[in-house]
């Protein structure tokens, strides 16, 4: 079945330049808004479907700069024999290498042979389909898709509104499972001279005075009409494929199912229907919940890794991620920049100009990304992400994000900002994995255990800013050297909670050799006590999970933040300050907290 092996997209929209090699079987984009997913969608579909009457305006050119025309390319590959005909299409038959994705002139043994489809528009807003080579194209010669060729080419697509897939239309997925279109137009034709039949025996009340109206000004204008009827007009009545509808036992149309019984079941339909094999899917989670979320992703072949179909979806749903395997998503990316103006002595140099850079990063394959997808799907659909070495700090994260929102702070996820489970050791590499695929990243970790500074230069030298406690310290051991006095019965209220009074009594008795226990703790602290307290709770998990930790900034750290020691909170702030920056943040409602 036909696949798409390269797409390349010019001042499309959002997307200046692009160019992007799917794989077979699912093709998920994610990505920001504004960043070209439904754009891509977009170009497949204006490229290779069907529809006769498409309208372009000047919105449609990236920036609305006209003077540089709309070029979309779209390589197929695994051609059926119909367009592998020498005869039809043999000057425009190409070659795609498969190891390296680049496309030659001429086809060859070791090469994959392939037609490119190019839509182009230019400034007069007329769309034209050819086919494009460049060795042809360079000598003026011209070929399109002949209709019935693109015709199984054409994807199928499952918007947000299904309804019309629910009647035998030209476009509906039932009228592509009609083998037989013939009988179907018979069976209209008849039902359309049986209406008008029954309407001429029944007549039409109320319109006598208007016929003899008619009749007597027919004669005195000299037209011979000896009787007017009324009748139903024979185009009036004639019916399309669209007429007939998929009903109910009750008689009740399809079309009135909910809009996510109708997508399953359009989806369902298509693959059976669908001449081509390219499917298109806006939002796959739209109107259904997460159990037929993951019933349609099978029959889509998520799990099968079906290669006899292609399918581009987009999504918003951390459902869906889960569902999928890693070399199925992708992240779609619109990087922005503005250059200023130059300006001497009052004079205007050059003028500002704003350029836009296009990129679709895969996850890819390895273990290492597919469990990433597994532990962190809501972090890849945010435009920031926060890599937690573990539970811990992100209850860290979590407490104080909610602490400053009961000040009217702009929240973590305000800013566009998302946590990720780093698990611990294969925290560096999940953080690379989210910079890999264009993600602005943070890591947010402890510094009980030590790594040399290549460690470190690796990761800036992947854009990851990193936000550690100074050398030696544990997240546990930061905080209770870091606290005021006065907020250290708390955090051991909620220790006792979590673990027991007799667990965080015994371990402060061992750990300090029944110098101290739990009630001296509370009753009688000193500062020599913190070191204990902080091996205590590191060694006693007492705060290894995102409830007690959350609930310890929250409720205990974060109220006295301003009297809190620089070892816990300079990093901290340093980590807002980040995330304070992003893209998509804004300026806080007041300097409150950090």
């Amino acid at each position: 079945m036909t696949v798409i092996r390269e797409i390349s997209i010019s001042n499309f929209r959002g997307i200046k330049a692009l160019k992007w090699w799917p794989n077979p079987g699912i093709n998920c984009l994610i990505g920001p808004g504004d960043g070209g997913k439904s754009t891509i969608l977009d170009a497949i579909e204006l490229t290779l479907g069907t529809r006769q009457s498409i309208v372009f305006t000047d919105a449609d050119f990236h920036r609305c700069l006209v003077g540089e025309p709309i070029v979309i390319d779209v390589t197929l590959g695994a051609l059926p024999d119909e367009l592998l005909n020498l005869e039809a299409y043999g000057h425009f038959l190409r070659g795609w290498d498969p190891q390296t994705g680049a496309i030659h002139n001429e086809t060859s043994a070791a090469l994959e042979t392939v037609l490119t489809v190019r839509l182009i528009v230019r400034n007069d807003l007329e769309p034209q389909w050819l086919l494009f080579s460049e060795v042809p194209s360079a000598e003026g010669r011209e070929r399109n898709l002949q209709w019935k060729h693109r015709q199984l080419v054409a994807p199928t697509r499952l918007g947000t509104v299904a309804s019309h897939h629910m009647a035998l239309g030209p476009r509906s997925v039932l009228g592509k499972l009609s083998s037989d279109k013939t009988q179907a137009s018979a069976a209209l034709a008849a039902a359309s001279r049986q209406a008008r039949q029954a309407f001429a025996e029944q007549g039409c009340d109320g319109v006598d005075e208007v016929l003899a109206t008619s009749r007597t000004i027919a004669n005195n204008m000299g037209i011979p009409v000896e009787q007017v009827n009324a009748l139903l007009d024979v185009k009036g009545v004639t019916f399309s494929g669209g007429a007939i509808a998929l009903h109910d036992e009750d008689q009740v149309p399809l079309k009135n199912l909910g809009s996510g019984s109708m997508r399953l079941l359009v989806a369902g339909l298509q693959k059976v229907a669908g001449q081509s094999s390219i499917s298109i899917i806006d939002e796959a989670e739209f109107g259904l919940e997460p159990y037929r979320i993951i019933r349609l992703l099978d029959s889509l072949g998520a799990k099968s890794n079906d290669a006899s179909q292609q399918v581009f979806l987009t999504t918003h749903s951390p459902v869906v991620l889960r569902e999928l395997s890693s070399i199925q998503l992708h992240a779609v990316r619109a990087t922005r920049t503005t250059t200023p103006a130059v300006v001497n002595n009052g004079e205007l140099i050059q003028p500002a100009t704003k350029t836009t850079s296009n990129a679709v990063f895969p996850l890819g394959e390895s273990e290492d990304a597919q469990k990433t997808l597994r532990a962190c799907a809501d972090a890849f659909l945010a435009p920031s992400v926060i890599v937690c070495e573990g539970k811990t700090e992100i209850g860290v994260i979590r407490g104080l994000d909610l602490w400053r929102q009961s000040l009217d702070q702009r929240s973590l996820l305000a800013n566009g900002c998302h946590w990720a489970d780093g698990g611990g050791s294969t925290m560096t590499e999940r953080a690379k994995i989210f910079a890999r695929m264009g993600y602005r990243t943070a890591l947010f970790m402890d510094s009980d255990v030590a790594y040399d500074a290549a460690r470190y230069a690796e990761l800036a030298a992947y854009g990851i800013s990193v936000f550690r406690w100074q050398d030696g310290y544990s997240t546990e051991a930061a905080i209770f050297a870091s606290v005021p006095a006065a907020q250290i019965p708390g955090l051991l209220s909620i220790a006792c909670a979590w673990r027991s009074e007799d667990s965080i009594d015994g371990k402060i008795r061992h750990a300090s050799n029944g110098q101290y226990n739990l009630q001296q703790c509370r009753d009688h602290f000193v500062d020599v006590m913190r070191p204990v307290l902080g091996q205590c709770a590191g060694d006693g998990k007492w705060f290894k999970d995102i409830e007690p930790a959350e609930r310890a900034l929250r409720e205990v750290i974060a109220p006295a933040w301003q009297n809190t020691d620089a070892i816990f909170a300079a990093p901290l702030n340093s980590l807002w300050q980040w995330i304070s920056t992003s893209p998509t943040a804004q300026p806080a409602n007041s300097p409150v907290g950090v």
